[in-house]
């Protein structure tokens, strides 16, 4: 992901939503299942009475995904976890109905064992929704009158979740998007959207923001089996061969003559006409571009290492290693724990605020006698993320998506609920609006949960009941609880172990230094080594468009100890790497690259923990005419820049 500063810096805000919100391929079809998902939700809520419709519509834009089988995944998941949260919840009204004193440390325990696990178990998202079930159903003690209608409330709760999930399941199953279109699509518009830009000269501003959008589908190809005619053409070695290509850019400089950039957006065109028509003439790379090289007086190895990994890429497009018969893909064993789980404090820090978060919310809402806000606690589990910026970041999304959604509903209820007359009506209203929150939903991170709260506030204020909604105390009451459990959020996150999202550029940072030290030991093999730097940079530059939502909120001393490499440079520094350790470049001294890999791992460690990179290894280049001499020259430059 851009850079949110540079984004800013290059286009007005308004161009960037504009980009955000522009049509794509396949953006219409999944707005239309994620509508018909909630307008069938909503019509089977009311016809058959069940509480909650404004969960169970909500619920449907939470667990919809790009392709099926992260649907399928997500839902079954959601549900697994509702399951294990009533039964638990069953067992803690036998205990706690009747005993305040009992039930708030147990809501407090569950909030901080979800939080907790989140981060650290390997079924993170279903404890934490069993977590978050458990402390929700807890707080209706308070507005339930009898133990029996407590127990009903509980087994609805079940079915709340049941029926979004159904129904969900089956129109993504009947017309959803497979793995394999989902991939082509998203590898045809990166290829696209590169081959215009070099044509443009603006590539390098997206490099980062296709690198984001092509590594999650590493571990869709993974778990993709189709088979036959239509087994799809991206495979994991395809998309780590774009993957690696993209970081070679990298070392690419600024200004390209206008040869070059056809000459590649040609190679890129020509793999994305492979995707469609599943074959393709090999390239030719007879034809040396010296003439091109004297002209931006760059090193030939960088245009040469170009030229290979757009060979490689169409070569493993076209001509796909078969597997070896009779051999299995070997992976490491799943540890139950992340390493850290029970050794970084920051775990046990960050599900303790939360967990302050929620009590307070719950606290001033019960002490006010105002059961509705009740959506300050949802605003609290949804909210809370790792470090200041994520959450601020998710949190104006969703201040602003609760005033738009909660303004709809609004003029709804005013102007539109007094003429329906029947419950297609209601459906026809709930679908259009659920269109637009859709639209927004399937943006980027950047931009996507507003979406979700656009849909979540007017759900809050249509779905009153079971007659159409009358009262403007209901919605002005839950929007209330919403700016609640933001503003207690951000002051607790703040003001307790503050955690900048710098820090996760840091770590980021220096697992990237780390990749690249074992890519320039073992060039020959060192794929994995190649996509551990990838998944480094994309994180690294997601954290750093986050930390630009903290503004000034940290303490001094805290934004004074963060002082981290330029992101930038540690990109082009990855970029000279890679071509270093391209198979046609494989001519440089060991010593040499001894030495800069025992630099990149001594400078991980001082990114670590905070300390300077150490100076550079080799002496100063001040025109790089060899593969090798480019990395030595990235080398400096990331060592003698100052934070």
């Amino acid at each position: 992901m851009t850079a949110l500063a540079e984004s800013q810096g290059s286009r007005p805000f308004l161009e960037l939503l504009a980009g955000e919100l522009a049509p794509r391929d396949g953006r219409w079809a999944a707005v239309a299942r994620i509508a018909t998902g909630s307008a069938i939700t909503v019509v089977i809520a009311m016809v058959f009475q069940i509480p909650q419709p404004t969960y169970m519509a909500y619920i449907v834009f939470l667990i919809s995904k790009d392709e099926v089988h992260a649907t399928v995944t997500t839902a079954l998941g959601g549900l697994a976890a509702a399951t294990l949260a009533v039964l638990l919840v069953l067992g803690l009204e036998l205990i706690d109905t009747s005993e305040p004193a009992l039930r708030l440390p147990l809501m407090a325990a569950a909030t901080f064992v979800a939080m907790f696990t989140a981060r650290t178990f390997a079924l993170g998202p279903v404890s934490f929704l069993a977590g978050f079930v458990i402390v929700l159903l807890q707080t209706l003690v308070d507005d339930v009158p009898r133990p029996e209608a407590l127990t009903r409330a509980t087994l609805w709760a079940w079915v709340v979740v049941f029926v979004p999930v159904a129904v969900t399941l089956i129109v993504n199953l009947v017309f959803g998007q497979g793995a394999v279109a989902f991939m082509e699509r998203s590898v045809r518009k990166v290829l696209d959207e590169w081959e215009t830009s070099l044509s443009n000269g603006n590539y390098r501003n997206s490099l980062a923001n296709w690198r984001a959008q092509l590594l999650p589908l590493i571990e869709i190809a993974q778990h993709s089996t189709q088979k036959g005619p239509r087994a799809s053409r991206i495979t994991v070695p395809v998309l780590r061969a774009l993957l690696d290509t993209l970081v070679i850019f990298e070392a690419l400089p600024d200004e390209l003559p206008q040869g070059l950039r056809e000459e590649l957006a040609s190679r890129l065109r020509t793999c994305r006409e492979s995707i469609e028509s599943g074959a393709a003439p090999a390239l030719d790379d007879s034809k040396a571009p010296s003439q091109v090289i004297r002209v931006i007086n760059e090193p030939f190895p960088v245009v040469l290492a170009v030229r290979s990994a757009l060979s490689h890429l169409l070569d493993t497009l076209v001509r796909p290693a078969p597997a070896p018969e009779n051999a299995k893909t070997e992976h490491p064993p799943r540890r139950l724990f992340v390493a850290d789980a029970f050794s970084n404090e920051a775990h046990w820090q960050f599900a303790l605020k939360t967990t302050m978060a929620v009590m307070i919310s719950y606290a001033i809402y019960t002490l006010l006698d105002w059961p509705g806000m009740r959506t300050a606690v949802v605003t609290c589990f949804f909210v809370a993320l790792s470090s200041l910026g994520e959450t601020v970041h998710k949190l104006l999304l969703r201040l602003s998506g609760a005033a738009i959604g909660g303004l709809i509903s609004g003029l709804c209820i005013v102007f539109v609920l007094p003429h329906l007359t029947d419950i297609g009506q209601l459906c026809l209203l709930i679908f259009a609006v659920s269109v637009g929150a859709a639209w927004v939903a399937t943006s980027s991170e950047l931009l996507s949960y507003a979406g979700m709260q656009i849909a979540f506030a007017f759900f809050l204020g249509i779905l009153q009941g079971y007659a159409p909604a009358t009262d403007l105390t209901v919605l002005r009451d839950r929007v209330a609880g919403i700016l609640l459990g933001n503003i207690v959020v951000t002051i607790i996150f703040s003001s307790f172990w503050p955690q900048s999202a710098r820090s996760g550029v840091r770590a980021a940072l220096a697992e990237a230094l780390r990749a690249i030290a074992a890519v320039i030991r073992r060039p020959r093999n060192a794929e994995e080594s190649r996509t551990r730097t990838v998944q480094a940079l994309v994180r690294a530059d997601h954290m750093r468009t986050l930390s630009l939502f903290e503004l000034r909120m940290l303490p001094g001393h805290v934004r004074e100890s963060l002082n981290v490499p330029s992101v930038a440079n540690i990109e082009r520094l990855a970029g000279a790497t890679f071509v270093v350790s391209t198979d046609e470049i494989s001519s440089y001294s060991k010593t040499s690259t001894a030495a800069l890999a025992t630099w990149a791992e001594s400078a991980a460690d001082n990114v670590s923990r905070g300390l300077p990179v150490p100076p550079s290894p080799v002496p100063t280049t001040s025109f790089p005419a060899t593969a090798m001499q480019l990395l030595e020259l990235e080398v400096q430059h990331v060592a003698a820049a100052v934070p």
